[in-house]
């Protein structure tokens, strides 16, 4: 049956801010290369992830004619990622509006599908979710998906006690190594004591438990990872943007350690430039190993946690999105 707004992202950051900007919309399928998406309505299409791979970028362009031609959407909107350019191309082919979202995880420069789908002239509304970069590349400017900076007010929720402290460490979905991290969490005292719980989501790093209280997985569905945000007293993460989300729905206590373009940890510095603009007291920005801070047992224990995360979601942007989608 042929849905009129398909949205494609990159699955990670990416994904979390389309769910956010579509939040106002009634119906839509969901093209992604991750299917970690559990109780949600959206009818989801997996694809090949075409990250690093020209070939599979040219797949993924003959799917997405065999996916448009069942689909027949009339608009497409998108928060980036490495999939959606073969998508791009494909819906100016079928005569779809495209409304493109650039992530919010760039502060200085648009990402690289930005820059070509700016290149190529691929977006009929090219959207840009800091002010500044608006006016830097003539895009249009709405706000922000979520509330990174915290600005607005929220309702306290009831605040419980932990039962036993947990340290939930996540790398998210990126394909690139990051043994930095993990080389900075081991030297943590912290790391060794018995009566602190690990969960460890590696991702593609070959890391092993060292103690009984340690779990190592290399990856977790969405609601896996929220249910350890949940219960954790504190998480240790990269910088990206989903994990910035989740963060600050469960107002937990991060050390968030960017990944380096120098360390070959990505390709950018855009997770630096993001974690810069980041004002929390409960965040701290890791960059060197002297940055870790000090926290103990004690501090841990007396953690409190909520039961139910903040419901960060920019409306009225979400609002705007569905006016240019045509109400849709």
């Amino acid at each position: 049956m042929p849905n009129k707004i398909v949205v494609i992202a990159s699955a990670g950051g990416h994904l979390t801010q389309a769910l956010c900007a579509c939040s106002k919309l009634d119906d839509f399928t969901i093209i992604t290369n991750l299917n970690n998406l559990v109780g949600i309505p959206n009818k989801v299409i997996v694809v090949r992830s075409t990250q690093f791979n020209f070939f599979v970028h040219l797949l993924n362009f003959f799917v997405g004619f065999y996916l448009f031609a069942r689909l027949m959407p009339k608009v497409v909107i998108s928060t980036g990622g490495p999939i959606f350019l073969p998508f791009a191309v494909v819906a100016r082919l079928f005569g779809c509006k495209v409304i493109f979202i650039d992530t919010l995880s760039r502060v200085k420069e648009l990402s690289n599908t930005g820059k070509m789908i700016k290149k190529l002239k691929l977006a009929h509304y090219f959207i840009c979710q800091w002010k500044a970069m608006a006016e830097k590349f003539d895009c249009i400017y709405l706000g922000k998906c979520f509330d990174i900076l915290s600005e607005n007010a929220y309702p306290k929720d009831e605040e419980i006690n932990v039962e036993r402290p947990l340290i939930f460490v996540t790398v998210g979905t990126n394909v690139y190594m990051f043994a930095r991290l993990f080389e900075y969490i081991a030297a943590m005292p912290l790391y060794k004591d018995p009566r602190v719980d690990w969960v460890i989501q590696s991702g593609p790093n070959l890391i092993h438990a060292t103690a009984a209280t340690h779990r190592v997985v290399s990856n977790l569905s969405r609601p896996d990872v929220e249910d350890y945000v949940q219960k954790a007293a504190l998480v240790i993460s990269h910088c990206g943007i989903g994990s910035i989300n989740l963060m600050l729905s469960y107002r937990k206590t991060v050390i968030f350690i960017p990944r380096l373009e120098a360390q070959n940890e990505f390709s950018d510095d855009h997770q630096l430039q993001i974690a810069e603009e980041l004002v929390n007291d409960k965040f701290y920005i890791v960059s060197n190993q002297s940055d870790m801070p000090d926290i103990s047992y004690e501090q841990l224990a007396a953690t409190k946690i909520i039961k139910t995360p903040v419901d960060i979601v920019n409306y009225r942007f979400a609002e705007e999105i569905r006016k240019l989608a045509g109400g849709l």
